[in-house]
């Protein structure tokens, strides 16, 4: 029997499950889902006998298999197990906490995964060498932000013990920000990712978060960027770009031989006219790879042309330590130097501080130990590894340790 995503469902599909009881039991339902409560027998305002009949109809609440934590408390990563026994499948989220620092409000920010594992190939990310299991359900999504919120409510997540005496009233108590840059590509399960967008805004049966609170990611899947547009919410799109021509970018970001660059920047313009929001341009640095001067230049053209898209920023990410991928960042220098091209041009441009790195919870290392256990290679990864630099001493694919980035 397929049971029933509460998530998902609406009004008339969960009194379908709720049978005779009272109309108001639809209300106390998305009450407790809205606190991060999706195991039944944890509703405790529910009689006995409707809890056991929903543990039976509903989806089967995430099960915590793994928390750890990274950067003195700041940096938080659940591994949990989704999906029917027998079928089910461990995806992570990460919570990032950010303490108010001058005129910056305190945040607390949930990168979700959309897939378990992800199809794409991208040669630089943990997760892709993975390869793809299946798609994330809107409540397997929204989950991974209602377990992060309802630590950050209850206390269980709660400011590190050797922060500040105040520092409890300068992180949220609660999640703020929601990233869709975890595993798997998000437009690649377009469907529910968005409906997890619709759930997370509205504030009747969701969380009632901030459109422009919430940002999704691709490598540029230009059908579900259109269906992005149509959702007609102001949130930001970030667009995983990590090379400044097609040549390079087909190697690096495989789906581009698909979907061009030309193609790309068009499609953002038209989010943008439709949301009024300006882009968010994504961009690892590899070292020997797609970081040098030339490739700042090339990049600050694209970026600054007469049609391209507004450029609310670009971030920059070194290269994350991730086993069984053979690149890794440049040196600092050159990172700070591949930025000064950009802000030179014109163009707002941030080198990431990495979080997580420790916990494997940083930018494509999502799943690393998966990757490695595996002992997988994606083909998409293994040619390009053959056709571009790999180390600067000449070190062969996989001899040593390089990174990632979603």
């Amino acid at each position: 029997m397929m049971r029933l995503d509460p998530f998902a469902a609406d009004d008339a599909e969960l009194a379908a499950v709720l049978g005779d009881e009272p109309a108001y039991r639809v209300r106390q339902l998305r009450g407790w889902l809205r606190r991060g409560v999706d195991d039944p027998a944890q509703m405790t305002d529910l009689p006995t006998g409707l809890r056991e009949r929903l543990a039976e109809c509903l989806a089967p609440p995430a099960r915590v298999l793994r928390h750890s934590t990274a950067d003195a408390g700041l940096t938080h990563k659940l591994l949990l197990e989704v999906g029917e026994p027998g079928g089910a499948e461990a995806v992570e989220a990460v919570l990032m906490l950010y303490p108010a620092s001058g005129h910056r409000r305190a945040r607390a920010t949930v990168c979700v995964s959309t897939q378990a594992g992800c199809a794409l190939g991208c040669p630089f990310c943990a997760t892709g060498q993975a390869g793809f299991r299946r798609q994330l359900t809107v409540g397997e999504i929204v989950g991974q932000v209602t377990a992060m919120d309802r630590r950050l409510r209850d206390g269980t997540i709660a400011a590190p013990t050797n922060a500040p005496p105040d520092a409890g009233q300068r992180i949220p108590d609660h999640v703020t920000h929601v990233v869709f840059m975890g595993m798997g590509e998000p437009l690649a399960n377009v469907e529910a990712t968005t409906a997890a967008v619709r759930w997370l805004h509205d504030g009747e049966v969701g969380l009632g978060l901030s459109a422009r609170s919430i940002t999704v990611s691709t490598v540029g899947l230009l059908p579900g960027i259109a269906k992005l547009t149509e959702l007609g919410l102001p949130i930001t799109l970030a667009v995983s770009l990590h090379a400044p021509t097609d040549a390079l970018r087909d190697d690096l970001v495989p789906v581009n031989r698909r979907y061009g660059l030309e193609a790309l920047l068009a499609a953002c313009r038209d989010h943008q006219r439709s949301t009024g929001r300006r882009m968010t341009w994504e961009y690892i640095l590899i070292d020997g790879v797609n970081a040098q001067p030339d490739h700042a230049e090339q990049l600050a053209r694209l970026l600054t042309r007469r049609d391209a898209p507004r450029v609310a920023h670009v971030n920059l990410i070194p290269m994350n330590p991730t086993p069984a991928v053979p690149w890794h960042a440049p040196p600092a220098d050159q990172q700070r130097a591949f930025a000064a091209v950009l802000t030179d041009a014109g163009l707002p441009a941030t080198i990431r501080d990495n979080r997580g790195g420790d916990i494997d919870a940083a930018c494509g290392q999502l799943y690393a130990d998966y990757a490695v256990g595996s002992g997988r290679v994606l083909p998409a990864a293994a040619e390009a590894w053959s056709r571009l630099p790999v180390d600067a001493d000449g070190a062969a694919p996989g001899t040593r340790t390089g990174g990632g980035a979603v």
